[in-house]
């Protein structure tokens, strides 16, 4: 007989956020509905970019409909 508990792949990660961070991913959560987790995953994949673009020489930008930069994403260093 098959167990019925799930099995996780991967690992389990605990970590404390401030009230505001916690607040912000809950409303992320609600307004995309996705899961807390599923943006954090989503967050450390645009994070991989960003290093990538800049260990390359690039920017990562957010550009308007015409191409426009409108905002440039810089991680601290």
């Amino acid at each position: 007989m098959a167990s019925m508990t799930a099995t996780l792949i991967g690992k389990r990660v605990n970590f404390v956020l401030s009230e505001k961070a916690h607040s912000e991913l809950v409303g992320l959560a609600k307004e995309t509905r996705r899961s807390m987790t599923e943006l954090v995953r989503l967050g450390l994949g645009l994070v991989r970019i960003a290093i990538e673009a800049e260990r390359n020489g690039n920017r990562l930008v957010v550009a308007n409909s015409e191409g426009v930069p409108i905002k440039e994403i810089v991680l601290p260093g």
